[in-house]
């Protein structure tokens, strides 16, 4: 069956966004430029500028990318588990913020260098605000009405591991396993 229109111009923005990643993930938000990202993407430069007519709107359309990506991930494990179990949930946590410092590296290297460049920018506040609330709900939905403090903890105690372990470059297994285990242990224990 042909492609129509639509998904073929949702295919361009879908290299176009997955170009900025990785280009931002290996060079940093300097990088981007509409032409660099043509190449990266393999796309015509005007589909860059056609799609995403500033610098500003390519970073935002890949932070929203990343950040959705992020609330994917953990909604999945959210989907296989059900209901909360403290030790169930850190052995998927731990497992996921492997994947997050090891397979998935160059998009989380990508989400925090998008979020620090637009740091502070009306769309970037509205793209976190939306972000919180998805891992807000996934956090009702799996501990029922949780308190909205106990969500953040366990995000930014997650977020601080996450961070520590791509800065560090040394990811030991074992420790991120039991820091995992005790942070959900103490805040939801």
């Amino acid at each position: 069956m042909p492609v129509t229109r639509a998904e073929a111009s949702q295919q361009v923005r879908d290299a176009i966004i997955g170009a900025t990643v990785r280009i931002v993930a290996r060079e940093g938000v300097a990088a981007v430029t509409h032409r660099r990202v043509a190449t990266e993407a393999d796309v015509a430069l005007s589909s860059t500028t056609w799609h995403y007519a500033t610098k500003a709107d390519i970073l935002e359309a890949a932070l929203v990318w990343t950040a959705e990506h992020e609330v994917a991930g953990i909604a999945a494990i959210a989907e296989r588990l059900g209901t909360f179990d403290v030790h169930a949930w850190a052995d998927e946590l731990a497992d996921w913020l492997l994947e997050q410092v090891g397979a998935e590296r160059e998009v989380t290297v990508a989400l925090y260098r998008l979020q620090a460049e637009l740091l502070g920018t009306e769309g970037a506040l509205a793209v976190h605000r939306e972000w919180a609330r998805g891992l807000r709900a996934l956090g009702d939905h799996v501990l029922g009405e949780a308190s909205a403090i106990d969500v953040r903890l366990v995000i930014a105690a997650l977020d601080g591991l996450r961070i520590s372990a791509l800065a560090s470059g040394d990811v030991d297994v074992e420790d991120l396993r039991r820091a995992v285990r005790r942070q959900l242990e103490a805040l939801l224990g």
